[in-house]
């Protein structure tokens, strides 16, 4: 039987980075002698997006950050992908990690592309779980309009969370009220500072230039980044491998964080090997 994890506990295991322009980024390291992996959470989320996974992943060396704006990580400048993955490239730097895998939610897909682009000889491997290359949302949509109607303060019982949090199969309720309260005290204006760089971000020359294994997860189901996302992304990985898991939506690692771990421990098995 796979251990419970604390959800009480999750914020008390974040370790403080201050970085070079006053603020300060929150992250989890798990320590360990295997291989480093970095897992990068989706938009509104946290570290703790991860932690439902982290007891299947034993073994590995994890470092799971807060990325800028979310958890206990100061919000810079710049809200862009490239702005997240110029901090993930401090952490790992001030950790002395020379070289890790990296496992990227939607948001966290899409630093997992830029960083692997960037740092060829440092990402050893990228999974990206529900990623896209061209994440601007659609117009006159509920979740779209949903995020638009956001404002401070953010109440973590607006009926807008249900529907960003929807998934297929049941998830622990136990896990989904802190997940809420967090992306609840996220300011109305990260949310859609974030919304609006996703407006015109096209990382398809990016993907191109990852050299890494690829493998490309996602849910049958998401309604968030749909097939034509998928096919988008793959097209623009076209040595990445793929999975597919049916009947599931955008937070697979969510719904059977047991069942995303064996498709992970597969592939880092054959990389690494």
């Amino acid at each position: 039987m796979m251990n419970i994890v604390d959800q009480n506990g999750w914020a008390a295991r974040k370790r403080v980075l201050p970085i070079t322009d006053g603020r300060s980024l929150a992250y989890i390291d798990t320590g360990g002698s295997g291989p480093t992996l970095l897992l990068l959470h989706g938009y509104s989320d946290s570290s703790r997006s991860f932690s439902l996974l982290e007891p299947w992943l034993c073994g590995y060396r994890l470092v799971i950050p807060d990325l800028p704006g979310h958890g206990g990580s100061a919000v810079g400048t710049g809200m862009t992908v490239a702005d997240f993955t110029d901090d993930i490239v401090a952490l790992m730097a001030a950790l002395s990690v020379e070289r890790f895998a990296v496992i990227g939610h939607s948001m966290g897909a899409m630093i997992g592309i830029d960083l692997a682009a960037r740092l060829h000889d440092v990402v050893s491997a990228l999974v990206t779980i529900s990623g896209t290359v061209r994440p601007a949302f659609p117009q006159d949509d509920p979740v779209t309009d949903g995020i638009l109607g956001l404002c401070d303060p953010i109440d973590p019982g607006n009926p807008f969370f249900d529907l960003w949090h929807a998934c297929p199969h049941p998830v622990d309720p136990g896990f989904l009220a802190p997940i809420s309260r967090e992306a609840a005290a996220i300011s109305a204006e990260i949310w859609h500072g974030i919304l609006v760089c996703f407006s015109t971000l096209d990382l398809t020359e990016t993907a191109i230039q990852v050299r890494a294994p690829v493998l490309c997860m996602a849910g049958s189901e998401d309604v968030l980044f749909d097939a034509g996302h998928r096919l988008a992304l793959e097209d623009a990985l076209p040595k990445a491998q793929s999975v597919l898991m049916e009947g599931f939506g955008h937070n697979p690692h969510w719904e059977d964080p047991e069942k995303v771990s064996v498709v992970l421990r597969d592939f880092f098995q054959a990389t690494f090997d």
